[in-house]
């Protein structure tokens, strides 16, 4: 049996994205940044390319990362050196101390992690972590604060049934469905922001996320892209929970960090999808990977209902027609059969 997980050189895919992003580096000259929820599939990317941009700056930018448990990141990520480049501040989102405050850009990424909710953590958990550790973040980076980008989620939407979920459609989390708390607790982030930039003057971007694969993806937990590679790279069938016909996209991480960046650098006090805007069934994934890595294998489709611990969405695809006309030169510049090429390779 093969290791769920995988050590990935992504040297090469995060110069790509820093020059895809169209960001002008100099302009985080001197700058200081602070990254919460930096070690889980996003965080890893976002660090790499803040290391990235750290080595062409000549070390002219200061980075700090707040992490639960920073000492297993740096030894998991061993053969990246991290702690050459970032300081790392253990603590909890909702009670963390920085002290001296001073920080220009956050970038603010922390909620319930994915073994979390795959373990079932408590809705209530969810919610509280994400409103009192947004407001914490904000207050603890003081009135130095410039740029704030929050990633936020589609689940704010709520259950939309649109072919494609635009920024423009007011459709929200149903308050008194239990399993909401993670869209109700990405809208009253959002909203602080929000109210906070009055108060401190800066400048933010809010990113709502939807679907991501590409390396460091856990295959062992509810993504159903990771699932299908995990079984695809032990020789099994691939397996689909459901009866498949639930539609998703997915876009390759390191383009989605890309725009992130491009956010970061020029936040226009927005909300903005971030995604992909190429629908696929899961029954059509999990043929796709199966042609990939070995069509012998096959795919079973058990038609069980998935439990992601948050409300089930039979369509899930955004409309990035706003963010590409207000950020010009972003695309998805990686097709599906690539990314699935790039989660085989280790």
């Amino acid at each position: 049996m093969k290791p769920s997980h995988f050590k990935y050189n992504i040297s090469d895919d995060v110069e790509t994205l820093i020059e895809r992003s169209g960001i002008d580096v100099r302009l985080l000259k001197g700058k200081s940044m602070l990254v919460t929820g930096g070690t889980g599939f996003f965080g890893i990317w976002m660090l790499s390319a803040l290391v990235k941009i750290k080595q062409l700056l000549k070390g002219e930018i200061n980075i700090k990362v707040l992490s639960r448990e920073p000492a297993l990141f740096i030894e998991k990520h061993r053969d990246i050196e991290f702690e050459k480049y970032i300081e790392f501040i253990k603590g909890d989102i909702s009670t963390f101390n920085i002290y001296n405050g001073n920080v220009t850009h956050l970038i603010h990424m922390a909620s319930t992690n994915a073994s979390e909710t795959f373990s079932g953590e408590e809705q209530i958990n969810k919610l509280e972590m994400l409103y009192q550790g947004t407001r914490n973040a904000i207050m603890q980076c003081g009135n130095a604060l410039e740029s704030v980008l929050f990633t936020s989620s589609g689940v704010a939407y709520g259950i939309n049934t649109n072919e494609y979920i635009s920024e423009d459609d007011f459709t929200a989390p149903d308050t008194t469905d239990l399993t909401s708390a993670l869209g109700i607790g990405k809208i009253s982030a959002e909203y602080l922001i929000s109210y906070y930039s009055k108060k401190y003057g800066y400048e933010y971007s809010i990113a709502r996320c939807f679907a991501f694969a590409g390396q460091y993806l856990p295959l062992d937990l509810h993504y159903a892209f990771g699932n299908f590679i995990n079984d695809a790279l032990n020789g099994k069938k691939i397996i689909v929970r459901g009866n498949g016909q639930d539609m998703r996209s997915y876009l390759y991480v390191a383009d989605a960090v890309a725009w992130l960046l491009r956010m970061v650098i020029e936040p226009k006090n927005g909300v903005y999808n971030v995604g992909s805007e190429m629908p696929i069934s899961i029954e059509s994934l999990a043929q796709k990977v199966c042609e990939v890595v070995n069509p012998k294998l096959g795919v079973e489709i058990l038609g069980k209902v998935d439990v992601e611990g948050n409300f089930n969405r039979r369509s899930y695809t955004p409309s990035t027609k706003k963010i590409r006309s207000h950020y010009a030169g972003l695309s998805e510049w990686t097709k599906i059969d690539e990314v699935i090429k790039k989660m085989l390779e280790h």
